[in-house]
């Protein structure tokens, strides 16, 4: 009887044990990140589910997505935040949502308020975000390993890469890009496009890289590797494209996270490259874009 006993406590003991991180886990604060429904369904909702249980297993705490109407002034997105959670640890809101993300903080100035700038140029100043963390996409380091990943996908063909750039990220996001070209002996030579307008087709394209610019490229063109920088559900993009740039709130959710807790109010956060298609890309192709990581 006592060995019965004594097995039965051991195992209520192993149990309950294992069930404490669980317990704490949820009885943490969570991580809201703020998005409209246009977004949301841009970038998948089972994504999103999987993008938040990998942030919260690494941050240990819930991740969850507020989810606002396109329409949604800055009260009602107050309202969507609190039914979500009364006493979130962090609120992160992208920069669609800035009149928000201040209003939140005046009236939650317990909770951190963090505004995700994306790859906007512009620089507002601490005193009209005063008590809120801004951080930005790493351009610079971004567009440094895009150029790496698209002289690797050029793989010494010596072809020509079509790289069609959004007007703001013409200065930072092209001297980086050249950048990753200029130690190779014999690079590929980069063409720049503001807009598919200006794209008539070229013979010897080895590459292509989108960011931000020429997406109808994808409609009228195929069968040469693209480079999507985009937060579109890569399975909605066509196999051509075989690396995604994704910088969206739901991928920097932890890094923003980690530098809110140690009370740095900006900086910079690089974004995730997501490999589709392998087998277009190359074995050896695809090892020099996980060393440029």
């Amino acid at each position: 009887m006592n060995r019965k006993i004594i097995f039965l406590a051991v195992i209520a003991g192993i149990a309950l044990a294992a069930a404490v991180p669980f317990i704490v886990f949820h009885a943490r604060s969570p991580v809201l990140v703020v998005a409209d429904n246009s977004i949301i369904q841009l970038y998948g909702s089972s994504r999103i589910s999987r993008e938040a249980f990998h942030s919260s297993l690494d941050l240990f705490r819930p991740v969850k997505t507020v989810a606002a109407a396109d329409d949604s002034g800055d009260d009602m997105v107050q309202f969507a935040i609190a039914e979500v959670s009364s006493r979130p640890y962090c609120v992160l809101f992208p920069l669609r949502f800035a009149g928000a993300a201040r209003l939140y903080r005046e009236k939650n100035p317990q909770v951190r308020a963090v505004l995700l700038e994306g790859r906007s140029p512009e620089n507002r100043g601490t005193d009209v975000f005063q008590d809120i963390f801004t951080y930005k996409t790493d351009i610079e380091a971004d567009f440094l390993r895009m150029g790496a990943a698209a002289a690797a996908i050029d793989g010494g063909k010596n072809g020509k890469i079509a790289v069609f750039m959004e007007t703001q990220l013409q200065t930072r996001g092209k001297d980086a890009f050249l950048r990753a070209l200029s130690d190779l002996e014999e690079p590929p030579a980069p063409l720049f496009y503001a807009s598919y307008s200006q794209f008539s087709g070229i013979s010897d394209l080895s590459c292509v890289v989108l960011a931000g610019a020429g997406a109808e490229y994808l409609e009228n063109f195929s069968g040469v590797p693209v480079v999507f920088l985009t937060w579109i559900d890569p399975s909605l993009i066509p196999n051509d494209v075989v690396l995604v740039v994704d910088d969206s709130p739901w991928v920097q959710a932890p890094q923003a996270i980690r530098m809110a807790a140690a009370g740095l109010e900006s900086g910079l956060i690089k974004s995730r490259f997501l490999v589709l298609n392998e087998k277009k890309i190359g074995a050896q192709a695809l090892r020099k874009i996980k060393k440029t990581g």
